[in-house]
C-alpha cells in the first residue's frame, strides 16, 4: 500500500518493491510502478534515469529495510555473538515471504547478470564484513570470543550463515534457525578452564 504523503521518490521505490515481490524483476515497468505509486510516469525516469536504475534502487531499498534490524543487532551488541543470535531470531520471527525477502531472492539472480547491482552487492557485503570483523576483534580482546578464532574469516562465515539462513527461512518456513545455530555459536565462545 502506497503512502500518498511520502515523497514521490520513496513512493516509487515502495511501489517497485511491491511489484518486484509480486511478479519478479521484469514486471517492474515505469508505467506500472508510476500507476501504483500514484505518480506521473515521467517521474520514474526523472528520479532513476532508466527502468533498470529503478529496479536496482528498489533492490537496495528492500535490502536496507529487510536487513537493517538484523545487521544492526549484530553490530550494536556488546557481545557480537549474542548479536548474531539476536539477528537470527529477528530473521526467523519475520517469517518467510516478506516482500523484502522475495526481492532479495530476485536480486540474487539478477546480481549475477547486472554489473552495477553486482558491484553494489559486493560493496554492501564487504562493508558488513569489515564492521563485523572489527566487532569480533574487540570481542576477542575482551575475552568473549575464542583466542584462536580468526575474526576476518569468521566474519565471512557469519555473513554467509545469515544469508544462507535467510534463504532457508524463505524456502522452508518450518526451519528452526535459532536452535540450529545455537551450537555453532557456543563453539565460538572461550572455553572456561575446569574447576579442580
Amino acid at each position: 500500500m502506497v503512502d500518498d504523503e511520502a515523497p514521490t521518490r520513496t513512493r516509487l521505490l515502495r511501489a517497485a518493491v511491491e511489484v518486484m515481490a509480486e511478479s519478479g524483476w521484469s514486471a517492474v515497468t515505469s508505467r506500472l510502478v508510476a500507476e501504483r505509486a500514484r505518480a506521473n510516469n515521467a517521474l520514474v525516469h526523472y528520479h532513476f534515469g532508466t527502468i533498470d536504475g529503478l529496479r536496482r534502487a528498489a533492490v537496495m531499498h528492500a535490502v536496507e529495510k529487510e536487513l537493517e534490524g538484523p545487521v544492526g543487532a549484530v553490530l550494536r551488541a556488546e557481545d557480537a555473538l549474542d548479536g548474531v543470535q539476536t539477528a537470527i531470531r529477528r530473521l526467523a520471527e519475520r517469517g518467510s515471504g516478506t516482500p523484502g525477502q522475495r526481492v532479495l531472492a530476485e536480486a540474487l539472480m539478477h546480481g549475477l547478470r547486472d554489473a552495477e547491482l553486482h558491484e553494489e552487492g559486493i560493496r554492501q557485503i564487504r562493508t558488513f564484513r569489515d564492521a563485523l570483523t572489527s566487532r569480533l576483534t574487540e570481542n576477542q580482546a575482551a575475552g568473549r570470543l575464542r583466542a584462536d578464532a580468526d575474526p576476518a574469516a569468521l566474519a565471512v562465515v557469519i555473513g554467509a550463515l545469515l544469508n544462507g539462513l535467510l534463504l532457508h527461512i524463505l524456502m522452508d518456513p518450518g526451519i528452526d534457525a535459532v536452535r540450529s545455530t545455537a551450537g555453532l555459536i557456543a563453539l565460538l565462545r572461550p572455553v572456561d578452564p575446569p574447576d579442580w
